[in-house]
């Protein structure tokens, strides 16, 4: 077994999996931070910018920050549970996210239907772009919920706490990032 997947390493002061957790979120406010950056460089140079209030569908939005908050906050409760209750919230928190996806997909399908692409400007390609990449992570947290849930049974209770930890400061940080495009997107 590889040293350190539970015990907590001497240098660092965390396990693997939590130092791992970690750098990977750091790698993601990297790329999301330059998506952000290239969206405060093209609405500031753009002549015109429209008021996503008025072209998107706000009442979608709010839902799925509502949504993704009460996900985020069940798996970040699971934390602290026993085994078997914690592993109850990630299918609940799961199904939540589920229910994210369909409500983005059910907006976009408005937008597309409505000749909302892309292609009309640059706002729709950022919209399109940073809610694109934002919804294939949380596919991504998906399919981590079912690996930590489906391993639970061959890796014991501690380690698959130490996933389901791992778990929720990943999604806290998606949370976060559906925030601040909920901000940029819907309310500006």
């Amino acid at each position: 077994m590889i040293p350190y997947t539970i015990e907590r390493r001497a240098d660092t002061g965390v396990n693997n999996v939590t130092l791992g957790i970690w750098l990977f979120i750091a790698s993601e406010v990297m790329l999301f931070g330059a998506l952000f950056s290239s969206y405060a460089l093209l609405r500031v140079s753009a002549p015109i910018w429209p008021h996503g209030f008025e072209v998107l569908a706000v009442w979608f939005g709010a839902a799925n920050t509502v949504v993704l908050s009460i996900m985020t906050a069940l798996i970040l409760r699971a934390r602290a549970l026993d085994p078997r209750a914690a592993r109850r919230l990630v299918v609940a928190g799961s199904a939540l996210a589920i229910v994210f996806l369909l409500i983005k997909g059910l907006e976009w399908r408005g937008e597309i239907g409505n000749g909302l692409v892309p292609s009309v400007n640059t706002f729709f390609a950022m919209y399109f772009t940073l809610t694109g990449l934002h919804a294939l992570h949380v596919i991504a947290g998906l399919v981590a919920n079912a690996w930590a849930l489906m391993g639970a049974s061959r890796v014991g209770e501690a380690m698959t706490m130490g996933r389901i930890r791992s778990l929720a400061l990943y999604w806290a940080f998606v949370d976060v990032v559906w925030l601040v495009i909920f901000l940029l997107f819907y309310l500006t």
